[in-house]
């Protein structure tokens, strides 16, 4: 078996001249990086503030739109509402005929429809029942 002390001393490597002199310097300049000035990052704009400023808008149109009543109980309360002398008074004053309103608005099949099935919905009578309110009122005249 070989002994330590048996083996040749040499110096296997080399180092360059001035190596160990600009080593921190070198190291440095690959760890510290250049401090960036506060600057304008159009990615940050792109990113955030575009998706911001539509949220903004979004909100701004969404509540500038009148409220709408979507549902029988709300149109009861609107209608609660109303005070009723001033209703009296707005009817009473009203220049608009029947064939004016007629000529203005304008109903769709489907309106109808529904406007029949509501004023018939509670409407139970039978033909016996007709028959005898014809002859009440035919007594009547």
């Amino acid at each position: 078996m070989k002994k330590l002390d048996d083996i040749p001393k040499k110096n296997v490597f080399d180092v360059p001249d001035g190596y160990f002199e600009k080593l921190p310097g070198v190291i440095q300049s690959r760890v510290a990086k250049p401090e960036r000035l506060a600057s304008w990052n159009p990615w940050l704009i792109t990113r955030v503030a575009v998706p911001v400023l539509l949220l903004v808008g979004a909100g701004i149109f969404w509540f500038s739109q009148p409220q709408q009543i979507t549902g029988y109980a709300d149109i009861e309360y609107e209608l609660g509402q109303i005070d009723q002398d001033q209703l009296s008074l707005f009817l009473d004053d009203n220049e608009l005929q029947a064939e004016e309103l007629m000529e203005t608005v304008t109903w769709s099949e489907d309106d109808l429809r529904a406007l029949e099935e509501q004023v018939y919905e509670g409407f139970t009578t039978t033909a016996e029942d007709l028959d005898a309110l014809l002859e009440d009122f035919d007594d009547g005249l």
